[in-house]
């Protein structure tokens, strides 16, 4: 996928991205051909094979680009010792991003959130920073896979949950205040 900065190549890429999305709206994502996609982003079959390869990286473009949380971004929300902050940022994005999450979900992609999400959370500095690297990869994946199974689960349940609720469930999930304490 290409990672330049040249200023044609990156308007194609957003043309490329904005028409899978709009093709998404009502077509599966396994029946858009690149013929399709291209013809509707107006830029050749060369240039989309050059900045892309697959329509997967068209999709793992966007979510980079424009639909991944980013606790990095407010490092108060990613901080070990303030989870509740970062429940509550996670749960507003997945409130403001409900369309290309459900998106996903329509066409059983929401993995590639998870790939996002994970890259996301191990880059961040301060996020779980206070364990063993060994560790430290068994907790984020947990968390990371947490986190898309509440987005999923927020769509499938036709996204009726507020910021608050999401935050409070978020919390108490990954507190583990489901499980019984058994002495």
């Amino acid at each position: 996928m290409y990672q330049g900065s040249n200023k044609s190549a990156l308007l194609s890429q957003k043309l490329i991205s904005d028409a899978l999305l709009k093709l998404l709206e009502n077509t599966p994502f396994n029946d858009i051909s690149i013929s399709d996609l291209c013809r509707e982003a107006q830029v050749s079959r060369q240039t989309f094979y050059s900045l892309f390869g697959t329509k997967e990286n068209v999709i793992m473009y966007e979510l980079n680009h424009n639909c991944c949380f980013l606790p990095e971004k407010n490092p108060a929300s990613c901080r070990s010792a303030v989870f509740r902050g970062f429940c509550e940022g996670y749960s507003k994005y997945i409130v403001n991003n409900k369309h290309i999450i459900s998106l996903l979900v329509k066409n059983d992609m929401i993995h590639l959130l998870y790939d996002v999400q994970y890259r996301s959370l191990m880059n961040c500095k301060h996020f779980i920073s206070d364990v063993s690297d060994e560790n430290r990869v068994f907790i984020v994946d947990f968390i990371a896979s947490g986190m898309n199974s509440i987005a999923k689960n927020y769509i499938l349940t036709d996204g009726k949950a507020d910021v608050k609720s999401l935050e409070k469930l978020m919390f108490s999930l990954f507190g583990g205040l489901y499980f019984k304490n058994y002495n």
